[in-house]
């Protein structure tokens, strides 16, 4: 072999320059020779990163078209035309032959190598023999195999690089309409292990006679079987209620050890809950529906007589009349998530006492459980005596530290928020326009991104709006966005074991939600924005959102992606002041005087009560900074803060401290039942100098404390408020 041949074929092997794959014969013709050759280096464009050594190669493409290639001899710096014999042409990422890739496919498969840039994958030595390929497929085939992982070893596994890429890359979902579930009985009851017996505060007892009581439970599903129990509540379909239901839980308890499962008499309804729960139910968990009692809300409903136990749907009618001994539901909108409920139980005893219980569940207050037809008779602007003995109230948020806006207030804000972006993009040029302000100019960041506004046929959306949710829940939020840009539509993950959730979302029977449901994660062509439902841990760091961004391509379509963060425990209260203060008490003082060492802390909330708390995204959202500090500090990140933004947002679906108050000062309420944060002393010990100081407001207000030595100012307050204030 002569020397100029060695060096040829040396010269053949080196990593060549991204512009040789850009080129065609036309542009070799118009430029014969180039004054020097400049080399990329492709780890530097400002990531500080390196590349896999394995990338995903499912790039396919139509027939291979001829072209001419070019040598070059970087010491020479010269240019010569390739013989007749098409030379090997290999990406110069993954060394995977290019030469059966049309142009198009070849710059889109360089694209996908370098776009691992941004994602901090390491790189390793790559084979450097050719690889052959079978022929491609249409370019329409090809970009939806664009991100299937291909590497695999041996025995048809994908390598570790892939499966952890593989984790953040959306699948089709299918938004038409599921066929009905075939539920199969199980062919015999296994014994359960052992579990705990059903907490106290979970059972729900109802005097029937003089002597004897009637019991039912309320999102205890994951105890022991009770002997006496035999109808169970559900209030919503959130994991911390629900836990514990199973196929196996329903048999268990209607059929103890029998196995007669084909006997359709032995069925006994014993799962109560709103019709989208179950659902739910059964949906996720395949629960036979012959087990589930689905209630229509505001509906009340005889669900048990003293004298007669109720086995089929039939037994269970809907009936105003209350004059029959029983036990009777009404299921109330709860303001939670789709489907969940609170639960008014009115019962009747054999000898003509009546107890009223309210369960809450989880539930966010608002104007129209206040003034709910059900619970309007026991508000505190009504003479007659009517009261609620007992309420099971959700003190998920019971401090005043969260006192956090109203949730329509921030589904509005945020709403306009991404409004106002987009139509200040307009303005875009102006150092002073609400989106250069808080979004600055789009960084190139890829060197790809040259080579993509050449290509590219459409102009980029301006937003992907990733909402972080749980198995159901934050879709209001979504919903208002959609409602606010209009042409705006919505896609529902299928990452992360959640294949299901976009029947569970078509469950809802929300008819505007099912219209703007696609299976297309790009969107229409004309919406500026597309809105993903996501895992929370999506949103949890810019890392988690940048993966989810690059790995699913979305730099070619969006030009910038943001998280939202939808949680109450990102808002601390500026108006808590004074009402954790301890309070000493000597053992002689009566409770009336221990009522009034209280007296500030009722100011207090009564300031709190007065004072709605303000949003705005001016203020409360632009401002905060994207979680950096969530991404481990010992590796370098350089993600450019004008593409990926995370807001945490005050949206929450449990009441704030404020809506609480209102709830429990406007209604005549005999004893509250704190649910949450009961498992340890103090919070419990908080929890009731609270309610305290609820019932002294209550009692204010019902002119029960006249002259008892109030303060003209705090008494006044007390008076000025109304539920107009809520």
């Amino acid at each position: 072999m002569s020397v100029n041949q060695k060096k040829s074929s040396i010269i053949s092997k080196r990593q060549r320059s991204i512009f040789e794959f850009t080129q065609t014969g036309n542009d070799i013709e118009v430029q014969n020779r180039f004054d020097s050759c400049e080399v990329i280096d492709l780890t530097d464009d400002g990531e500080g990163v390196k590349l896999e050594n394995e990338v995903n190669p499912g790039i396919q493409s139509m027939e291979a078209r001829e072209a001419d290639f070019e040598q070059v001899n970087d010491r020479d710096k010269t240019i010569e035309r390739n013989e007749p014999d098409v030379e090997e042409v290999s990406c110069p990422m993954c060394n995977r032959s290019l030469v059966d890739f049309s142009m198009d496919n070849r710059i889109l498969h360089i694209e996908e190598c370098l776009s691992l840039i941004t994602l901090k994958e390491e790189v390793s030595t790559t084979n450097n023999e050719s690889r052959d390929i079978k022929k491609e497929k249409t370019n329409e085939t090809a970009k939806k195999d664009i991100n299937i992982p291909r590497n695999k070893r041996k025995n048809g596994s994908l390598l570790p690089q892939d499966k952890e890429k593989e984790k953040y890359i959306n699948k089709k979902a299918k938004i038409e309409d599921s066929k009905p579930k075939v539920i199969k009985p199980p062919t015999a009851i296994s014994a359960s292990r052992a579990k705990a017996q059903i907490p106290e505060v979970k059972i729900l007892t109802f005097p029937s006679s003089e002597q004897t009581n009637y019991q039912i439970a309320v999102d205890a599903f994951n105890y022991s079987l009770h002997e006496s129990i035999k109808k169970y509540f559900l209030t919503h379909f959130h994991s911390d209620h629900y836990g514990g239901i199973t196929k196996k839980w329903c048999y268990e308890r209607v059929f103890k050890n029998g196995d007669d499962f084909e006997d359709e008499n032995k069925y006994k309804k014993i799962i109560f809950c709103s019709e989208i729960t179950g659902r739910l139910l059964t949906l996720r968990f395949s629960i036979d529906t012959k087990f589930i009692m689905p209630l229509q809300i505001n509906r009340r409903y005889l669900i048990q007589k003293y004298d007669t136990e109720f086995e089929t749907e039939d037994d269970f009618i809907q009936t105003e009349d209350m004059t029959l001994p029983g036990l009777f539901v009404t299921p109330i909108t709860a303001n939670h998530c789709p489907g969940s409920v609170i639960f008014l139980f009115e019962s009747l005893s054999n000898n003509g006492y009546k107890k009223r219980t309210l369960h809450c569940g989880d539930f966010r207050v608002n104007r129209e459980i206040l003034d709910h037809p059900r619970l309007l008779p026991f508000n505190i602007a009504k003479n007659d005596n009517l009261s609620l003995d007992q309420v099971y109230l959700d003190t998920t948020y019971m401090s005043p530290s969260y006192n956090f806006p109203k949730q329509e207030l921030v589904c509005k804000t945020v709403s306009d928020m991404f409004y106002d972006l987009i139509n200040s993009q307009e303005e875009a040029e102006s150092t002073d326009s609400l989106f250069t302000t808080w979004f600055g100019v789009l960084k190139q960041s890829r060197i790809t991104d040259f080579i993509a506004k050449r290509d590219s046929q459409c102009k980029k959306k301006k937003f992907l709006i990733l909402i972080g949710t749980y198995v159901i829940g934050k879709e209001r939020l979504a919903i208002s966005i959609l409602q606010r840009l209009g042409n705006c539509p919505i896609y529902v993950l299928t990452i992360n074991s959640r294949n299901d959730k976009v029947d569970l979302v078509k469950s809802f029977d929300n008819i505007y939600l099912n219209q703007v449901l696609t299976n297309d994660d790009i969107g229409r062509s004309d919406s500026e924005c597309m809105v993903h439902l996501v895992p929370m841990k999506i949103v949890s760091s810019i890392e988690e959102l940048s993966n989810y961004f690059n790995h699913n391509r979305y730099f070619e379509k969006f030009e910038r992606c943001v998280g939202l963060r939808p949680t109450g425990w990102s808002f601390l209260n500026k108006y808590a002041s004074t009402l954790r203060e301890e309070v000493q008490e000597d053992e002689n003082e009566s409770k009336y005087i221990s009522d009034l060492r209280n007296v500030n802390s009722c100011n207090d909330l009564v300031k709190i009560m007065k004072t709605q708390p303000t949003f705005s995204f001016i203020e409360n959202i632009l401002p905060q900074s994207p979680l950096l500090s969530l991404i481990s500090k010992s590796k370098k990140s350089s993600h450019d803060e004008s593409l990926y933004r995370i807001y945490t947002l005050p949206y929450s679906e449990h009441s704030s401290f404020r809506e609480l108050s209102f709830f429990a000062v406007f209604l005549k309420i005999k004893e509250i039942i704190p649910t949450v944060n009961i498992s340890n002393e103090s919070s419990i010990t908080e929890m009731a100098r609270i309610i305290r100081n609820w019932e002294l407001i209550r009692e204010n207000k019902m002119a029960q404390y006249h002259n008892r030595g109030l303060e003209s100012k705090i008494a006044q307050g007390i008076e000025d408020l109304c539920i107009e204030d809520f």
